[in-house]
């Protein structure tokens, strides 16, 4: 290493040093620093000779030049402390950060706004700009109950403009669309998938058969298969368009399918709502309650909007019977843990918008825009929630309100609450709808009601009704225009973004009719393609990961509740109003067996009905196909066994009631074979061969 120490030489400083030492040569200690830093003792003279050194010539240029400068340094020293004391900000009750007292250091330039610790401040009267933010030292810690600590290091208050990303569709569109007619909606469906066919360069596939059809139909809108007696409209000669639509009809506005409706998308908004779990324990929901409350809703036919804007805003008793229930409120209870309502947040952005903000709660979202400030805005809104237990005993349950929202208070009245950021800096957050703020943060419900606000906001958005197509087209195909349904934020990729935008204005226009939109699909051409490839449609395979084309129908596992509504159905038990709780909780105990609720922050299911060992055995020997492969009365096939027909007109009846088909030539050469050498009699012979048919990995598939 070069030693450097005898190269300084600095007019500025040699001038200061002659002037107080004159003549004389300072000692020179380098060597003793050099030994004491490398913890060697060092003996040092008692007295230091101080050797005489040349003068140096004084300069007359550098001495006023010194004095000058010393003059100015001294000058500004006393202008920046008489700044600082000036703008030293004021105590606020509620504003500070219960830490170890530590002084505020000025942020360097290239600090982050995001490293600030936000809060709101009286705008001056000549409206100039906030004082900077003061960053909150590690580790955050709030004192209990939001009391101020005397200690406390003060914090200045901002005001919550929003910076950076804020959703482009996060307000509703001042453009009147008219609704078009039911054969209008269905060929713009065509065009817009025939379109992007032409640019592929693919065929779809061949048109279905009817009675495949039928049985998709019957799947989609009522939850089960159809018997055979449903299917023998279709058994004969080419189905036409009004025959078609004859059939949806029938299923989703007659009353002899009325209660199947109603309970088939009762349970699928239950699930969709609070899961297969919410409400059975875990939490302060009433499943029951809540699913009350949709079934009045879908009967009513409900428009989808009205029906969100009541889940959020809801208020009044979680209980059936009870003099203030309100079955709405318990999608929120089932989305709150004590006082933590992120789950209700969680919930709220990707049901009903379709913005996965959750992964923005900890930390910036990582492959988008949206940053983790843009979560606790949303979660502020719920800030006012209120929840309290209500009765005695098994008749225990809880009352939904708002309350007033003390917070971090500022001199405005305002009211936010920190969270804190991944780089443990605290940052307070108001009510902003995706990035949009709030003229106002009042905690006074008076004021400010931000659920009410927040649920107008929510059902006036466009984000709904593409939300809702996304999630009704994934319901009929297996896919839907985003890789995610309730993930569909700026920075992902839609599929159809031409045909999502369509169904979605229609959807609007046609004041979110919920059994319009399900006609619509149920009617459109790929709901009437073959699963079968075409010579030139292979590309179009999600089931490898490529983009859906939906150029062919894709086939997929039932769902464990058309199971069981379809054995259900063919063991001759027919879903109806006044056993309507009974036939719910059946249901749920026997889904029990292949799905359980992962300990996340998001409730997570996990369902083991994926065609496994378990499965199989609970399906073979469970009591359910025990009930629809018995010869008892009212079963199907009891009902085919005692017809006048020939043994292969019904075992073809058989097929076509399990599989929606008639048996190929080489299964009726095989179950012939079988026939001959049964010991049984005919009635047990066609029982065999309807418990292989359930049994089969065909009757479990949509297809």
């Amino acid at each position: 290493m070069i030693d450097t120490r005898n190269e300084f030489d600095d007019p500025i400083f040699d001038i200061m040093l002659e002037e107080l030492l004159g003549d004389s040569t300072p000692p020179d200690m380098s060597a003793e620093i050099l030994a004491r830093l490398n913890n060697t003792i060092m003996s040092v003279a008692s007295n230091v000779e101080i050797k005489p050194k040349r003068a140096r010539h004084k300069s007359t240029l550098w001495g006023p030049l010194s004095f000058a400068l010393s003059a100015a340094a001294c000058i500004l020293a006393i202008i920046a402390l008489v700044l600082n004391s000036s703008s030293s900000p004021t105590l606020h009750p509620g504003s500070e950060l219960a830490t170890e007292p530590v002084q505020p250091e000025p942020l360097p330039p290239s600090q982050s706004e995001e490293s600030l610790v936000e809060h709101r401040q009286p705008i001056p009267e000549d409206n100039s700009a906030p004082d900077p933010s003061y960053e909150q030292p590690k580790p955050m810690s709030l004192a209990e109950g939001n009391a101020p600590s005397i200690e406390s290091p003060v914090v200045p208050d901002l005001k919550p403009t929003p910076k950076g990303w804020q959703h482009p569709l996060a307000f509703v569109s001042t453009e009147t669309i008219s609704p078009l007619t039911d054969e209008m909606v269905i060929q713009r469906i065509t065009h817009e998938l025939s379109k992007q066919w032409k640019e592929q360069g693919i065929t779809p596939s061949e048109f279905a058969t009817d009675l495949e059809w039928v049985r998709r139909v019957y799947l989609r809108l009522i939850g089960r298969v159809p018997t055979t007696n449903e299917l023998s409209p279709f058994f004969e000669g080419e189905s036409s368009v009004e025959k078609r639509e004859a059939l949806v009809n029938r299923l989703l506005f007659s009353s002899q399918y009325s209660e199947e409706y109603l309970q088939h998308w009762t349970n699928l908004w239950t699930n969709t709502l609070i899961g297969r779990h919410g409400g059975t324990g875990k939490d302060k929901a009433s499943r029951e309650g809540l699913a009350k409350y949709i079934y009045d809703s879908l009967q009513a036919n409900k428009p989808y909007n009205q029906f969100v804007e009541e889940l959020i805003a809801a208020s009044g008793d979680s209980r059936p019977g009870s003099k203030d229930f309100n079955g709405a409120v318990n999608f929120l209870l089932a989305s709150v843990q004590a006082s933590d309502t992120t789950l209700a947040t969680a919930r709220t952005t990707s049901i009903f918008l379709g913005q996965k903000l959750q992964c923005a709660q900890c930390h910036n979202h990582p492959s988008s825009d949206v940053a983790q400030n843009q979560f606790w805005e949303m979660d502020a809104y719920f800030q006012q929630l209120s929840i309290t237990p209500v009765g005695k005993g098994a008749e225990i349950g809880y009352a939904v309100s708002n309350q007033d929202f003390q917070g971090i208070e500022t001199p405005k009245g305002d009211a936010g609450n920190y969270f804190e950021q991944s780089n443990g800096v605290a940052k307070l957050a108001f009510p902003a709808f995706l990035g949009h703020a709030e003229p106002s943060a009042s905690g006074v419900v008076n004021n400010f009601d931000r659920r009410t606000r927040l649920a107008s906001l929510v059902s006036d958005s466009p984000l709904l009704e593409r939300t809702l197509v996304n999630r009704m087209w994934s319901h009929f195909f297996g896919y839907g225009f985003t890789t995610e349904v309730e993930d569909m934020g700026p920075h992902v990729q839609v599929s159809h973004p031409g045909l999502l935008e369509s169904l979605s204005q229609q959807t609007k226009a046609n004041k979110y009719n919920l059994k319009l939109l399900l006609k619509w699909l149920a009617l459109s051409d790929p709901f009437l393609r073959s699963s079968i490839y075409s010579p030139s449609n292979g590309i179009d395979s999600p089931e490898l990961g490529d983009q859906p084309l939906f150029s062919r129908y894709y086939s997929r596992q039932l769902e464990p509740e058309e199971v069981y509504q379809s054995l259900l159905a063919l063991s001759g038990q027919i879903r109806t109003s006044d056993r309507f709780g009974q036939q719910q909780l059946a249901q749920r105990n026997w889904l029990g067996q292949f799905t359980r609720q992962r300990e996340t922050d998001e409730a997570e299911e996990v369902s083991s009905f994926k065609g496994d060992v378990q499965q199989s055995l609970v399906l073979m020997n469970g009591e359910l196909m025990k009930r629809a492969t018995s010869l008892e009365a009212d079963t199907v096939l009891k009902k085919i066994a005692a017809s006048t027909n020939s043994t292969q007109v019904k075992v073809q009846r058989l097929f076509l009631a399990a599989l929606a088909r008639h048996p190929t030539e080489d299964e009726l050469t095989k179950i012939k074979q079988l026939s001959t050498q049964a010991q049984a009699d005919e009635e047990h012979f066609l029982q065999d061969i309807w418990w292989a048919l359930l049994n089969s990995s065909e009757f479990i598939l949509d297809h």
